[in-house]
């Protein structure tokens, strides 16, 4: 019979699916600059939400196409 996993044991951590991969971050004031420029009425902390989201998109795939899991 097959032990029931706990709550933690089924979940894995985030940093397992996010390869460390180095990327050249853009600064936050560049960042602030393009989203403003492409239209969007953002401030400072919700450019970096922004930014932090898109390098985990671009993480993620990344590797998607370059690992062999």
């Amino acid at each position: 019979m097959k032990k029931a996993k706990s709550k933690n044991e089924s979940q894995q951590p985030e940093d397992k699916y996010i390869p460390s991969i180095p990327l050249k971050k853009i600064p936050s004031e560049k960042a602030l600059q393009i989203l403003r420029k492409a239209g969007h009425d953002v401030n400072e902390e919700q450019s970096e939400e922004i930014m932090e989201f898109l390098y985990t998109i671009v993480k993620l795939t990344l590797k998607e196409f370059f690992t062999s899991d």
